[in-house]
């Protein structure tokens, strides 16, 4: 897929730990389908992660996973992070990490291998491209998805479909 070329998905994700780490911590995603008019956004609260401790960083990881959740095998999908982590994690370091046994350029084990691994998976099912946007800088749709993954971790109720409908509209993904 050229660069400069819409995928057919777009999905925006995000994550939160209240307390970094040990959490709670939340997700939250939205994922619009250009192709047609089809929108899917949620949330999730996660209290325990496993054997893990609940963390931004895995919570960040897993909103992408969730977004990337039941997408059609070899579509195209544009995946927008505010956090510099997964897209360097997922776009770059991947190759390194993969080609040192997991093992970082200090010779440390990958953290949040299981997750990173997971979203290379579903990552070579689809075509996945990843891009960062400022956080917590006004973009519209980054301000929903944040809300969710907020809202998620807290327990309360986030922001709604009229909410998210407006978010995207602001940030001209829909008309």
């Amino acid at each position: 897929m050229p660069a400069d070329t819409p995928a057919r998905y777009l999905a925006f994700a995000d994550g939160s730990s209240l307390s970094n780490p040990g959490g709670p911590g939340g997700t939250g995603f939205v994922v619009v389908d250009r192709a047609r008019p089809a929108l899917r956004f949620g949330a999730t609260r996660w209290v325990t992660d496993g054997t893990y401790a609940v963390t931004n960083n895995r919570m960040e990881l897993r909103a992408v996973l969730e977004a990337l959740d039941g997408l059609p095998e070899g579509e195209a999908v544009d995946v927008v992070s505010d956090s510099r982590y997964v897209v360097d994690a997922l776009s770059k370091w991947i190759h390194g990490w993969r080609k040192k046994g997991w093992r970082t350029a200090a010779g440390e084990p990958v953290l949040n291998r299981d997750l990173i691994e997971a979203l290379d998976a579903r990552g070579r099912e689809l075509r996945v491209r990843y891009s960062w946007v400022r956080g917590h800088d006004g973009h519209p749709v980054n301000e929903v998805v944040d809300a969710l993954a907020q809202s998620a971790a807290r327990g309360a109720t986030g922001p709604s479909e009229a909410n998210v409908i407006e978010a995207l509209r602001a940030a001209a993904v829909i008309g």
